[in-house]
């Protein structure tokens, strides 16, 4: 079975993401970090098009390079470890979970009620 990313588009891959961070002037940890997280959600949803894949992966990437300072500065306290800054970190965390945060928040706008129904012990489903 061939294997689903070449190695040299993996190659292509980081040295863009490489690239972005020095043109940005960002910490590469949390480009790094940001990259990862986006591409564990894009690479673990297979049922969606390639176009949405793209999308998810975006919105993913940019939500853990804006969310990356608070949440390792969160990480931080939760964990006492004022060593070093754990943003790289909390982008991993941010970008892995922003994607699936807004796919079950967009599932739940469908029917807004389901959760409480199911509190209830209800099904949900009438």
């Amino acid at each position: 079975m061939s294997e689903p990313v070449s190695a040299s588009a993996a190659s292509a891959a980081l040295a863009t993401v490489g690239v972005f961070g020095w043109f940005t002037g960002l910490d590469y940890g949390v480009v790094f970090g940001a990259f990862a997280g986006a591409v564990f959600y894009v690479t673990s949803a297979v049922d969606l098009s390639a176009w949405r894949r793209i999308s998810y992966f975006g919105v993913s990437f940019m939500c853990g390079l804006l969310g990356a300072g608070v949440a390792g500065a969160k990480l931080a306290v939760w964990l006492s470890y004022p060593d070093k800054p754990l943003d790289a970190l909390g982008a991993v965390i941010i970008s892995a979970l922003a994607v699936q945060l807004l796919t079950f928040a967009s599932n739940r706008a469908k029917n807004p009620t389901s959760l409480i129904d199911r509190w209830r012990g209800q099904s949900g489903n009438k």
